[in-house]
């Protein structure tokens, strides 16, 4: 088996105790500046492109930080502030996998989503939380 090069473990030994992961903060941060550095070919303007590139400076920032604590606990701040755009976003891909092996319906009552096998037919659903009962064809 071939050895991997010099220059990957004098990195890896650069990184050890180095936040270096790529958070979801870090993404957002690194999809704005690109998007920002992106946006200046079309409206000319070197505020746009400085910001750009302040924002992808912040974001490296983080992944060479030895603040590891401090920079874990801004992602969750980051992940708890943006949690009700990305948790429907993640609900809806998940039923979307799904959409093969079962029908997802939504209860009238409560608007608890329920999940039900595809392929039973005209069926009788009940709603595990408020116990509301609708006909549905699966």
């Amino acid at each position: 088996m071939k050895q991997p090069p010099k220059w990957l473990y004098k990195v890896a030994a650069f990184m050890r105790g180095r936040y270096g992961i790529m958070d979801s903060l870090n993404k957002f941060l690194m999809a704005v500046g690109l998007l920002l550095i992106f946006l200046t070919l079309f409206v000319h303007t070197t505020w746009l492109n400085l910001l750009g590139l302040l924002v992808l400076v912040v974001a490296y920032w983080r992944i060479f930080s030895r603040k590891i604590y401090q920079r874990a606990a801004e992602n969750t701040k980051f992940q708890q502030r943006t949690n009700w755009v990305t948790k429907p976003l993640r609900r809806r891909y998940r039923e979307w996998q799904q959409r093969k092996q079962y029908r997802f319906f939504t209860c009238k009552s409560c608007h608890q989503r329920i999940r039900i096998p595809r392929g039973k037919g005209k069926i009788q659903i009940t709603c595990p939380q408020c116990r509301h009962q609708f006909r549905a064809r699966t």
